[in-house]
């Protein structure tokens, strides 16, 4: 039996549905806008903790000798936690002086000057928020002797504009041309 006319397997539908559509319906568009600005809300005034945000940072930490380190002029390494100086800007590790004439690697000095003052000493540190970088900043005291001020005070470091109180401290080590002021650093 020969077939004069080709057998349909599929019969279309009712609905007039002939191929795909290009884009997408008015209301389905409308509502994924609608529902990424409330998405974007929502985000936007969320607390910070359900985004994942570093929280303001408060408190204290101490450590024994054994478990401080000096990283460089500004920076310590108390119990595993890298902690900055607040208010104390002091050269790097490697960065060499600027106008003195083979004064040598300044940022290696401040920390020598740093480790000076914390030898053999327990460490106090207290948080007062975080750095650009997000470590924690602190005012940290050694042995009675307040390791922000004591920086700034011998030239080691300077002090930097959030913490005004430390201001006077540089001009007097810089009159008095002490630490880094001496050389020619700053």
């Amino acid at each position: 039996m020969a077939l004069r006319q080709p057998r349909r397997i599929f019969r279309g539908s009712s609905s007039g549905f002939n191929g795909p559509r290009r884009g997408l319906p008015g209301a389905l568009m409308a509502g994924l806008l609608a529902g990424a600005v409330a998405l974007f809300l929502i985000l936007l005034v969320s607390p910070a903790e359900l985004l994942g945000r570093v929280p303001p940072l408060t408190g204290s930490m101490s450590a024994v000798p054994a478990r401080v380190a000096v990283v460089d002029g500004e920076t310590l390494l108390l119990n595993d936690t890298v902690i900055r100086l607040d208010g104390v800007s002091a050269p790097h590790r490697g960065q060499a002086c600027s106008a003195a004439e083979g004064a040598g690697d300044c940022g290696s000095q401040s920390a020598k000057a740093l480790a000076a003052m914390l030898r053999d000493r327990e460490v106090l540190c207290r948080f007062n928020g975080r750095d650009h970088e997000g470590f924690p900043r602190a005012v940290c005291d050694a042995g009675g002797q307040e390791l922000n001020r004591a920086m700034v005070r011998s030239g080691w470091a300077r002090a930097r504009a959030d913490m005004p109180g430390l201001l006077a401290e540089e001009a007097q080590a810089r009159a008095s041309g002490l630490g880094l002021w001496r050389i020619g650093a700053f």
